[in-house]
């Protein structure tokens, strides 16, 4: 019954406070735990014997399994250990205990006949077990609409405009401006009427200057007006400034507020929930692992939302694209090395640094991009130089007979080295490239380069299908990898298919023919969502299977081929995370944790869109959703002006894609994925909103603001 109660009540509150944005049938979902729990409770009372035995087998399995999973994402500690129990083990040794309750009335109904007593007494334990939680639901439903009665409002503002959260926001960073400007000028502050609401504050002001903390402070309000708390919170910040921090430097500060939430008990009690295994990167917090806040940073006189450290992206146009797409390409004029014209593989935006290596692999994927980007704006720089920039990747290409026509996978341009270690991958990315150069230019060198660089990858090949990752000189002599790789046989399959379609020689379609093979069996057996040696499932990997076989497709238009592509297609979709409420990961891949892997995908997803179209199938709009989704999701983890406050340079990485939530520096092939996605979908997409995250009502959010 305590099991049945927690999950009625955890279901009940889901209905109002997670799945608030839902249509009635999704919501409708959060009260089937405890309905299960309830019918193996009844089934237990009316059959003991069976229903004990269900909660036992029930209760145990779903314990292990969640303990399984816990361990395997974050890591099972005796605390989870324990507070998953109480939802979950729990019935397990109820069965148990039925079950002995079952022999032992068998035994006393054998030696002495029951005495029989009045129909309430005799059931009562239906009554507590249907009616207590009953009781529950009932309460929560009639408590939680009246406490927050606009919970189902979604707090969007106006199209173009401010919503309420988004002017609470301007006003608080506009008036902590203001207290700073009166602090060194020394003058009493002007209180605005419209933060005059009062609260149990808890707050905290940082102060970034040029990448750098200069000065945080505290202060909790007791019953007292906002902007009271907010001008005291600002000058205790203010005071712990350094002394070289003036005036002159308000015009660089940026102010970050945070407002600490004191969660109610039953928000407490809920999180003990949140360990329930969802698609949302693994990541689960415990009992007294609690933690909620309103932040937000300050940016030209608005106040920008942010988690942990991330400005927010609520909503995407076609407009917030093209201006993607611009400074995308800006940034990646900058990763050239002026001397060797090749292309860096990161920039580390915390030290300023691009480092000491030119890889093969990002400057084809580089010039593949910026030849796209040319096809979309003309802009003349890109043809001026793409000469120089196809020399570095000829020049990367090996003339030596154990490894001709390979590419070098790397090039120390500091002591003149190119690393000994050859790719398929990287030769595969780099006939993609040769062969786009050569369609723009007409220069043969670029297909010869190619078609050396095909023949070495049918060299690779095993007699599986399957091929061998790299090639590499290491202790006096050649060795070869025997792992499995998706993303390097996909590379190979589409590099291989389009190296065909462009020379007709047969030797490159037998050679892709086994690896498609070879993937349609891995399909045929193990689905669409498939790992390697490398990595276990996930969506990357299976990503690369459909889209090198729609590079194969075109090479022989097999009906087996295209059916396969648009059922692995449409599974992948399934997988994106689409839960609003949690704007960090929304329009992401479950098991993608990387811009470079969600920009793939989104890739993925205009070539699906595409592909859909031109064979008139249905759904073809859900591939443009998601893309849209994603893109919003690439957007979010871009540098713009609104989210460098971390930075000291901040200008230098504007444009550029980061890797990932918790690891800012700046991949090159994130920002090539995205530009491939953002520009081959662009023509596709309407005027107006294309995407939108809603938030929460700013009543709800100023209710627990107040603790």
């Amino acid at each position: 019954m305590l099991a049945t109660s927690l999950w009625v009540y955890w279901g009940v509150g889901g209905l109002y406070r997670e799945g608030w944005w839902e249509a009635w049938y999704y919501r409708a979902l959060y009260l089937a735990p405890g309905i299960i729990c309830l019918g193996l409770t009844l089934s237990a009372f009316a059959w003991p014997r069976i229903g004990g035995g269900l909660l036992i087998i029930v209760g145990g399995g779903f314990t292990g399994w969640w303990w399984w999973y816990i361990s395997d994402t974050v890591g099972l500690t005796v605390e989870r250990a324990l507070v998953t129990f109480a939802v979950s083990g729990l019935p397990a040794i109820a069965g148990v205990l039925i079950l002995v309750d079952a022999y032992r009335r068998a035994r006393l109904q054998s030696e002495t006949p029951l005495v029989s007593r009045k129909w309430p007494h005799r059931n009562m334990r239906y009554l507590l077990a249907v009616g207590v939680p009953l009781l529950i639901a009932v309460v929560l439903a009639i408590v939680i609409p009246l406490t927050e009665p606009h919970r189902a409002i979604v707090d969007a503002g106006e199209p173009g405009g401010y919503s309420e959260s988004d002017q609470f926001r301007n006003l608080s960073v506009q008036f902590v401006r203001t207290v700073a400007e009166d602090y060194f000028a020394q003058r009493p502050t002007q209180y605005p009427k419209e933060l005059s609401l009062e609260g149990n504050w808890d707050l905290d002001i940082t102060i970034y200057h040029r990448g750098e903390i200069k000065g945080s402070g505290e202060y909790q309000a007791d019953n007292e007006a906002l902007s009271l708390a907010l001008e005291q919170a600002t000058r205790n910040a203010l005071d712990q400034r350094p002394p070289d921090l003036n005036e002159e430097d308000l015009a660089d500060v940026r102010f970050l507020v945070n407002f600490s939430i004191h969660p109610s008990f039953s928000e407490q009690v809920e999180t003990l929930f949140t360990l329930l295994p969802f698609y949302n990167y693994g990541i689960n917090r415990s009992f007294t692992e609690y933690d909620q806040s309103f932040t937000f940073i300050e940016y030209n006189g608005e106040g920008k939302e942010l988690i942990e450290d991330l400005v927010i992206t609520r909503s995407l146009d076609k407009e917030l694209i093209r201006q993607e797409i611009e400074q995308g390409k800006e940034f990646l004029f900058s990763a050239e090395n002026p001397d060797e014209h090749g292309f860096y593989k990161k920039y580390d935006t915390l030290d300023d640094d691009f480092g000491d290596r030119l890889y093969t692999v990002y400057s084809a994927s580089i010039i593949y991009t910026f030849l796209k980007v040319y096809d979309y704006d003309h802009d003349e720089r890109i043809m001026e130089k793409a000469p120089e920039w196809a020399d570095f990747l000829l020049s990367m290409q090996s003339k030596d007979a154990d490894t001709y026509g390979a590419f070098h996978y790397s090039y120390n341009f500091e002591t003149g080295q190119k690393e000994p270690r050859f790719v398929v991958g990287t030769t595969a990315l780099s006939i993609f490239t040769l062969l786009d150069l050569y369609q723009h230019t007409g220069d043969s060198r670029y297909l010869e380069s190619a078609k050396l660089g095909g023949d070495w990858l049918t060299t690779m090949q095993k007699p599986d299908g399957i091929m061998k990752p790299y090639k590499r000189y290491e202790a006096g002599k050649w060795l070869c990898g025997t792992q499995e790789s998706l993303l390097y046989n996909g590379q190979v399959l589409a590099a291989l298919s389009r190296l065909y379609i462009a020379t007709g020689e047969q030797k490159y379609y037998d050679t892709a023919e086994k690896i498609a093979a070879h993937f349609c069996e891995r399909v045929e057996n193990e689905g669409c969502y498939l790992g390697d040696d490398y990595r276990n499932k996930n969506p990357i990997s299976s990503a690369w299977v459909i889209m090198s076989l729609l590079d194969f497709y075109k090479t022989n238009h097999d009906d087996y081929y295209k059916d396969i592509i648009l059922r692995c297609g449409s599974e992948l979709l399934e997988r994106q995370e689409t839960d609003v409420s949690s704007p960090v990961y929304y329009g992401s891949w479950h098991g993608a944790y990387s811009t470079s892997g969600n920009g793939w995908l989104a890739e993925v997803m205009m070539e699906m869109y595409h592909f859909c179209r031109e064979h008139n199938v249905d759904g073809c709009e859900r591939y443009k959703e998601a893309l849209t989704r994603v893109i919003l999701w690439i957007v979010q983890n871009t540098y713009s002006e609104e989210n460098t406050f971390l930075l000291e340079e901040p200008e230098k990485a504007i444009g550029g894609i980061f890797w990932n939530y918790y690891n800012r520096y700046v991949r090159t092939d994130s920002l090539c994925h995205g530009l491939n996605a953002y520009i081959g979908i662009l023509d596709d997409l309407e005027d107006g909103v294309l995407v939108s995250i809603p938030e929460e009502p700013f009543k709800v959010i100023l209710d627990r603001l107040r603790n």
